[in-house]
């Protein structure tokens, strides 16, 4: 095992950054080897470029995205999104974190690039691409998964990349994040302290890293207060919404309040109560995991917790700039503001 440098050339200084020249020394290869092996070229055999790319792992080692830029030119941030994958392709106010993250990155002269595949593998398959042909300086990766090949991907690319999922989950890139936890044990304490003891939830699918962690919060505090979580796995799409909506409502024992990721799938559930002949929401509360102007133009107006999804995309960008300048270890959790409570929640009637 190779030691990597962690001593400074002045007492007292902070451990340097590894460098190229000290994954050459410690690998026993030429600079210029190095770089095609870490680069993907070439002219390098297989135990070469395993032995270089082991020696920079072990290291720590990573691509200067800022003096590549400096080398090329601005260019610009690769956003994939895939079909079905989560409510960010199906929720109205997606467009505020794309657009926050363009408004950050433009700062450098960066373009934003979003491009819809239809899995997450092709998506895996999309970034592996680009970084071969180093057609972007940063890839940004949302809608994480519980197993995601995305990520898995680019770390072994070493290609820059924010992750906007916890810490832990980012496996080492740079991480920004939501707390879902904290949010929605407060959305489920909400509506405990309306009475409700019967809950449902409509979400996105369960292989979704965001999703996951919001039923285990829903389901730890319901239960806590002696209450049962009914659930219904959906592509986020209104019209799955509004079905399963409709199994929940004509079951033998419908819930009195249901939650739902996105506020498109809210607001077709009002449309399901009202054929059913209840209203909402004394017969029924509705409650959104996102907040835009559908919910506040229904009738009535939809209580939602409103995500932060522009100052998520801010700190995106923020992090991405980050990754540029060669910093390491960042992560950035963007807190999530109130409840807003509106007409479609109120006391179990029930």
């Amino acid at each position: 095992m190779t030691v990597p440098p962690t001593t400074s050339d002045r007492p007292g200084s902070p451990p340097r950054r590894p460098t190229i020249s000290d994954v050459a020394r410690a690998a026993g290869v030429s600079i210029a080897v190095v770089s095609y092996a870490l680069n993907g070229r070439p002219g390098v055999s297989a135990s070469t470029r395993e032995r270089v790319l082991r020696v920079a792992d072990e290291f720590g080692w990573r691509p200067n995205a800022a003096a590549r830029s400096m080398r090329s030119g601005p260019r610009a941030v690769g956003l994939v999104l895939s079909r079905g994958a989560g409510e960010s392709a199906h929720s109205t106010s997606f467009l505020d974190f794309v657009t926050a993250i363009q408004d950050v990155v433009a700062i450098r002269g960066l373009a934003l690039v979003l491009q819809i595949v239809d899995s997450p593998e092709a998506a895996a398959s999309t970034y592996r691409d680009w970084w071969a042909e180093r057609r972007f300086d940063v890839m940004v990766v949302t809608d994480v998964l519980t197993k995601d090949p995305r990520i898995a991907g680019l770390r072994t690319m070493r290609a820059p990349a924010v992750v906007v999922a916890p810490r832990e989950i980012a496996a080492g890139l740079a991480s920004v994040w939501i707390d879902e936890t904290e949010s929605f044990t407060r959305v489920a304490r909400y509506l405990l302290e309306l009475g409700h003891r019967s809950i449902a939830a409509v979400t996105a699918p369960t292989a979704l890293h965001r999703t996951q962690m919001r039923l285990d919060a829903l389901a730890a505090a319901i239960s806590s207060a002696g209450g049962t979580l009914a659930h219904e796995a959906t592509n986020a799409t209104a019209e799955e919404a509004a079905a399963a909506t409709r199994r929940l409502l004509t079951a033998g024992e419908r819930p009195s309040a249901i939650i739902f990721d996105s506020d498109q799938m809210a607001v077709a559930a009002l449309d399901v109560a009202r054929r059913t002949g209840l209203q909402v929401p004394w017969d029924l509360s509705v409650f959104a995991g996102s907040d835009s102007a559908l919910c506040r133009l229904a009738m009535p107006s939809i209580t939602t917790l409103p995500m932060p999804l522009a100052e998520l995309g801010a700190a995106t960008g923020h992090a991405v700039l980050s990754v540029l300048d060669g910093e390491q270890d960042v992560s950035v959790c963007v807190p999530v503001r109130g409840i807003a409570v509106r007409g479609s929640t109120g006391p179990r009637s029930r």
